[in-house]
């Protein structure tokens, strides 16, 4: 049995989280935005995965996709695995064509690691050598006892059911090869993340525990500042603060600046719901602060209390 939510948000590195996060990023609380077109639309802040009592929409959420004009998400799960076995299909795209290996910078205690760590996902270390970086991040970013939760429908699936019951169209803001690849330009920071990921991955599942509880209670800005602080303690403060710059701009902040590109005219004529990761909608380039640069008035809605 997990630690409550209140005691996983007073542990000292959570708290001190929540409090940088307050301090630093703007629009740090909140999941839930209305975006004053005319009529009225909507930015959800979704958790992918369906775990923690975070999947289910609640009244609120469907009738607002349920009413809407249009439903905008990040991939469209109708023609998402359509899509993504036609990517995987290239196998430059799943394999790495430089021939570099995962463990060659690695000490044999680091590759032991590395090898435990993947075993838990049923990947033998000889595989993943020779899979690109980006395919491991996706693959760390879930622990093995949720894997088999990636496969059913989380909030973003539940929120497209309701649009396609209700005759709303849904629209994929990005393509899975964006996703992807997002990283993909900057191959020496891709390892430095795996590397990292490799090495905070272990038994405890406080990190991933303590990060539903931010979910739920919408303190969307500190999921950011946590795993900062996680980095730090691996990386030291300096290497992490860089690392986590890299790793911000081009899966966080690159990807939202394309995403209300591409809301912007289904924004002008009003009556849509974004929903697309929480993590998106925080920071001086989250969302919230992008759609204002754009001209539309974003304020904060009152939520049901956190399940």
């Amino acid at each position: 049995m997990p630690p409550g939510d209140a005691a996983l948000l007073s542990a000292p590195v959570t708290a001190a989280a929540l409090d940088r996060a307050a301090e630093t990023m703007p629009n740090a609380s909140g999941r839930l935005w209305r975006v004053e077109t005319d009529p009225p639309s909507y930015l959800v802040g979704t958790f992918h995965v369906p775990v923690g009592g975070i999947d289910t929409p609640g009244p609120l959420l469907t009738h607002l996709v349920g009413e809407a004009r249009g439903l905008l998400v990040e991939l469209e799960t109708d023609t998402l695995d359509e899509e993504f076995a036609r990517w995987s299909a290239d196998p430059a795209n799943v394999v790495r064509q430089d021939g570099a290996r995962l463990t060659e910078a690695m000490s044999e205690d680091e590759r032991a690691h590395a090898a435990a760590v993947l075993s838990r996902y049923g990947m033998p270390l000889v595989v993943a050598e020779t899979l690109r970086p980006m395919m491991l991040i996706g693959l760390l970013s879930v622990p093995p006892c949720a894997i088999d939760a990636v496969s059913r429908p989380g909030l973003d699936a539940r929120l497209q059911g309701i649009a396609r019951a209700n005759g709303v169209p849904v629209t994929a803001l990005e393509t899975v090869g964006e996703q992807v690849t997002a990283l993909d330009a900057d191959p020496e920071a891709s390892m430095q993340i795996l590397r990292m990921m490799l090495a905070q991955s272990g038994d405890d599942l406080t990190t991933w525990f303590t990060n539903l509880a931010l979910y739920r209670t919408r303190h969307i800005g500190a999921m950011w500042t946590y795993g900062l602080a996680l980095a730090a303690d691996v990386l030291g403060e300096e290497e992490a603060e860089a690392l986590s710059a890299v790793f911000w701009n081009r899966i966080v902040a690159a990807r939202n600046r394309r995403m209300v590109e591409r809301a912007a005219p289904a924004l002008a004529a009003g009556g849509v719901v974004i929903a697309v990761g929480a993590l998106h909608l925080p920071g001086e380039d989250g969302l919230v602060a992008l759609l204002r640069a754009a001209g539309f008035a974003v304020v904060p809605m009152k939520e049901p209390p956190p399940r």
